[in-house]
């Protein structure tokens, strides 16, 4: 017999495996509770949410933190729905790119209101980044240099 023939040859088991040797009608349905759903798309344009501005009053990166004071509890200086979602949103600390992807606006829009919210005190931001005259952080990017030049 060749290799072939005995790769494709039965192992004696196939009656022991049969599907229809297995009652599955007992176990329950896999179903979810509640379909998925899309969020809905909004007729408002974007940059209409930020009155046609479409840069922030103050620069911020993806990773910048972003968490709501006691004032953006009690949506004070709160003015739209989304930044009301966003004060509720930010009671646990989150970066900008996540704020963008629960409220499902681009993230130039939510930078923009972002910044609108921290002007108005109902959210903090920490910007993140090294300091300068750090040591811990010139030594970690001479090392960092170092470790690329030997790539």
């Amino acid at each position: 017999m060749d290799d072939w023939a005995a790769l494709h040859q039965g192992t004696g088991r196939e009656e022991f495996d049969a599907p229809g040797r297995f009652d599955l009608t007992g176990l329950p349905k896999l179903v979810r509770a509640e379909p998925v759903r899309q969020p809905r798309r909004s007729l408002v344009r974007p940059y209409a949410r930020t009155g046609g501005r479409t840069r922030p009053g103050q620069e911020l990166a993806l990773e910048s933190l972003v968490w709501t004071t006691a004032a953006g509890r009690r949506h004070e200086g709160v003015v739209s729905v989304e930044q009301r979602f966003i004060c509720d949103l930010c009671v646990e600390s989150r970066s900008v790119a996540e704020v963008a992807a629960y409220v499902h606006l681009p993230l130039g829009v939510v930078k923009v209101i972002v910044a609108d919210l921290a002007d108005a005190g109902a959210v903090e931001i920490h910007h993140p980044g090294l300091l300068v005259a750090d040591r811990s952080s010139l030594d970690f990017m001479s090392r960092l240099l170092e470790g690329l030049r030997a790539l």
